[in-house]
């Protein structure tokens, strides 16, 4: 038996082995809300993780033109089927000498890791009747219309004054489209650089090429149109050469390689 305990009431208490264990009928629900909330929490927490905004790029609203509003950005988007998100441009006074037109698209990478270039085009505005395109070359109208053996193409573009040419440059397992409208002393040169290669416009040499002619029509009469480039028949002052270098693989985007993902990529 059990056990018992007597007070003056004559009443019984139990003792020892036969106390009663705490009542437990409010602090389970408790601990069950306490579990949900904590679950809950995890994943709110953990679904954050995930979407983290903060780390979103930032939508690019491109510009309406670009190159110092020379040309419009629809018109450009729609010869070269891009996404143009910005350009960059370098002037001497009124004068433009050259200028990068930019994809407005997330910075992408190869196979190999290496970040695909964002330019699209590069425009140089060159105010001599020769260019020179680095490595010991030198184009004028003459040497172009009688070159048959790097690639030269003349093109037949009746819209513009002067002769037209595309330039197809080989450098290594890279390919380089060039476009040359020869002026009066004054030369306009369009790159597409690697378009295998590139994030943004033409997909490949063969499109680069196709989309040439009417890109250079666009191109030049519009810089015609603004007066971006002189016209000898208004003044015969001399027109300052760029301050920016030549165009050599050292130097001009089209011959920089991409850098890996932890280097930025030239442009």
């Amino acid at each position: 038996m059990n056990p018992t305990t007597t007070d003056n009431n004559n009443s019984t208490r139990p003792t020892g082995a036969t106390a009663q264990a705490p009542d437990t009928s409010t602090s389970r629900p408790r601990r069950r809300m306490l579990a949900v909330l904590l679950t809950i929490t995890v994943l709110c927490a953990g679904a954050l993780t995930w979407w983290h905004p903060w780390d979103q790029p930032e939508e690019v609203t491109p510009p309406e033109t670009v190159c110092d509003g020379l040309y419009e950005t629809a018109e450009l988007d729609r010869i070269l089927g891009s996404s143009i998100g910005d350009y960059w441009a370098v002037r001497s006074g009124h004068l433009i000498h050259n200028c990068t037109i930019q994809s407005g698209k997330p910075i992408a990478t190869d196979a190999r890791g290496y970040e695909l270039d964002d330019a699209i085009v590069v425009i140089r505005y060159w105010p001599s009747d020769e260019y020179d395109a680095g490595n010991g070359v030198k184009w004028t109208d003459e040497s172009m219309a009688a070159d048959t053996e790097n690639g030269v193409q003349k093109l037949d573009i009746p819209e513009l004054e002067g002769n037209t040419y595309l330039w197809l440059r080989q450098l290594e397992s890279e390919n380089y489209v060039y476009g040359f409208w020869f002026g009066h002393d004054f030369t306009i040169v369009i790159n597409l650089g690697d378009p295998e290669n590139s994030l943004d416009g033409p997909k490949t040499t063969q499109e680069a090429m196709d989309v040439m002619p009417e890109l250079l029509t666009y191109i030049v009469t519009q810089a015609q149109e603004h007066n971006a480039i002189p016209n000898p028949k208004l003044s015969k002052t001399p027109v300052s050469e760029p301050t920016d270098t030549a165009d050599t693989p050292a130097t001009d985007s089209t011959a920089i390689r991409n850098q890996p993902t932890s280097t930025p990529s030239a442009s």
